[in-house]
């Protein structure tokens, strides 16, 4: 029963990181099983191919799962925090980028890249606050 009590109090301690790394799985998760989620009109033909890889979605996941993981644990390692944050970041910046473009590009029956770009683009704010705040500047 302490072991439950004492990850909760983690979890409350660092609360961004938990639901950064919920909305990386979900995201994942999702590109995971959605391959053609992201298309290009019609040049290049090697770009949806790669935006919609397993690994693109893999890192999501990862990354997502890695975040909870430094939420509820008691040993906090700075190493993790300072690759997850960057990582999280970086994400979250290519998935607004490619959906804003997607929106710009084709614009007709895709109101969900504009309004999902939106949501990464806070996301991305979200992890540079992190990076500000977070321990891993207590290490220099």
């Amino acid at each position: 029963m302490e072991r439950p009590k004492k990850a909760v109090a983690n979890l409350l301690s660092s609360p961004l990181h938990a639901i950064v790394g919920l909305d990386l799985l979900a995201t994942g998760l999702i590109l995971l099983t959605h391959h053609h989620y992201f298309f290009w009109p019609p040049w290049p033909a090697w770009m949806p191919t790669v935006e919609n890889n397993i690994m693109v979605s893999s890192i999501g996941v990862v990354t997502g799962l890695g975040m909870i993981y430094w939420a509820v644990s008691s040993n906090k390692s700075i190493k993790l925090n300072q690759i997850l944050i960057p990582t999280a970041s970086a994400y979250f910046t290519l998935l607004a980028v490619t959906e804003f473009l997607h929106g710009f590009f084709a614009p007709l029956g895709t109101p969900h890249m504009y309004t999902s770009a939106l949501s990464e683009l806070i996301m991305t704010l979200i992890t540079l606050y992190m990076a500000n705040t977070s321990p891993t500047r207590l290490d220099r």
